[in-house]
């Protein structure tokens, strides 16, 4: 059993933040490759990130609130 962490990906050059606008999942849910998961909210846009892996997934972070590149956003384990 391995476990995955997601973190708050860098979209663009300049981007240093996002803030997580919609979780697609819940606590528990079984996700697969490709699923979208959450979307989050640049100064430019919003994205919708889907899962690279498959497992079950636990969010960390909350909708609502703004997290730098990199930051831990959710755990997927498989």
């Amino acid at each position: 059993m391995a476990k995955i962490t997601l973190k708050v990906p860098k979209l663009a050059v300049s981007m240093q933040e996002g803030t997580l606008v919609e979780w697609y999942v819940a606590a528990g849910d079984t996700v697969t490759v490709g699923q979208r998961i959450y979307s989050i909210e640049t100064e430019k846009t919003t994205f919708e990130v889907e899962s690279p892996f498959a497992g079950v997934v636990t969010p960390i972070a909350v909708v609502g609130e703004t997290y730098r590149v990199g930051m831990p956003v959710a755990e997927i384990v498989n």
